[in-house]
């Protein structure tokens, strides 16, 4: 836009202040100012079209951004539930084997009566 105004006041400058002007003259200044104008015009088009096109850019790779952020999100929820799952099986391994072995220490709980108390050597708590 500067470029454009500054190539017009160049131009503005450069055209000779006539007092009685001819045909030729006239025509000359009408078509230079009219050639400055349309290059004003078409620059400041440019630079609205490039304006626009950067805005679409930038909001695609804000898109693009938000897209991989939901996708990282929902990678981790991913592992963090198998993470989950795999520990949950440990412990039912680990239930099992408890049950297992107070089975065979003669150990039985039906779950009807209270639960029977186990002594570390620590004495009542």
């Amino acid at each position: 836009m500067a470029l454009a105004a500054a190539a017009a006041a160049t131009l503005a400058a450069s055209m000779p202040v006539a007092v009685n002007a001819d045909g030729a003259a006239s025509t000359r200044n009408i078509l230079l100012l009219g050639g400055a104008a349309a290059a004003y015009l078409i620059v400041s088009h440019n630079r609205k079209v490039h304006e626009r096109e950067a805005e679409a850019a930038q909001g695609q790779a804000a898109l693009e951004e938000q897209n991989d952020d939901a996708w990282s999100a929902y990678q981790h929820a991913e592992n963090a539930y198998a993470q989950e799952v795999a520990v949950n099986h440990a412990l039912q391994q680990e239930l099992a084997y408890d049950q297992k072995q107070l089975a065979a220490d003669g150990v039985h709980d039906d779950g009807s009566g209270p639960a029977q108390q186990v002594s570390y050597g620590w004495g009542k708590l």
